[in-house]
């Protein structure tokens, strides 16, 4: 089902977390992260993003999400017990620079490697209708707000007797029937390998933080607009419906944090 292929992208998650004992604040880990932490180098084909808990089970709390172009890119650099492969290893010798600037990093908080808690996901379905653009999800800018998208987490779980063949099966055949609000965009992610084997999260990545509270403004309560938006796609409702006989769904009350990107790789 939903074989991995060499053009999907794959998504990895690391639980970041910051070292309050020694003083470090949040403020004080996003400014180094912004003016230092940046320009440690990605393997090619991976990028990274900051996240921040803004609301729900992990508000205030750290996660870096990686997007890499394919699984083959990623099991260049990381194996599947989270070990770095050899290739890994010559890229750092080559990277000397970037020693200095990890080793900073730790004296603030834990990084994206082992023992760090993290999951490999893999994509089961997305939205290609989608009007969020390629781009990046964080950055500055010198003449007004910058870009600062939020990443939606939301936890599911098969409902008694549903195996994952069911639920994967009617995603393939129904994901078509999404209807994103706008500047949302929906993607299906099942964990592959690290903590969280086999757990389904929905991905929802927003343009903005604007663009989630003229939905959602607080956690789970919809506005006037979202219930037109229902209103006027009442097949994406439908499906939606269907759905919850399968699985849970995103929201209250299961298990999601909402996220704003506050940093992101330069390169």
């Amino acid at each position: 089902m939903n074989k991995q292929n060499d053009t999907t992208p794959v998504f990895s998650f690391y639980y970041i977390a910051i070292d309050t004992e020694a003083g470090i604040t949040a403020e004080d880990f996003i400014t180094f992260v912004r003016e230092k932490g940046v320009h440690i180098p990605c393997y090619p084909g991976w990028r990274w993003t900051l996240l921040h808990g803004l609301r729900g089970e992990r508000a205030g709390q750290f996660m870096m999400l990686y997007e890499i172009e394919s699984a083959s890119q990623r099991d260049r650099y990381v194996t599947a017990d989270g070990n770095l492969t050899p290739e890994a290893h010559a890229f750092w010798q080559q990277q000397p620079q970037a020693q200095p600037l990890i080793a900073q990093w730790k004296t603030f908080g834990t990084f994206s490697e082992l023992p760090t808690i993290y999951t490999d996901y893999q994509l089961l379905a997305d939205n290609p209708r989608s009007t969020v653009p390629d781009g990046p999800r964080y950055q500055a800018s010198s003449e007004g707000e910058p870009i600062a998208r939020v990443i939606g987490i939301h936890n599911l779980a098969l409902r008694p007797g549903v195996t994952a063949d069911d639920f994967e099966s009617f995603i393939a055949a129904n994901h078509h029937r999404i209807d994103d609000y706008p500047d949302w965009k929906f993607r299906l992610l099942k964990g592959v390998r690290g903590n969280r084997l086999d757990q389904y999260v929905v991905l929802m990545e927003i343009g903005s933080q604007a663009a989630l509270d003229v939905f959602y403004p607080e956690p789970d309560l919809a506005t006037d607009q979202a219930a037109q938006f229902a209103s006027a796609h009442r097949d994406t409702k439908a499906m939606y419906e269907e759905w919850k006989k399968l699985a849970s769904f995103s929201g209250s009350p299961q298990l999601y944090t909402d996220y704003l990107s506050v940093a992101e790789s330069l390169k």
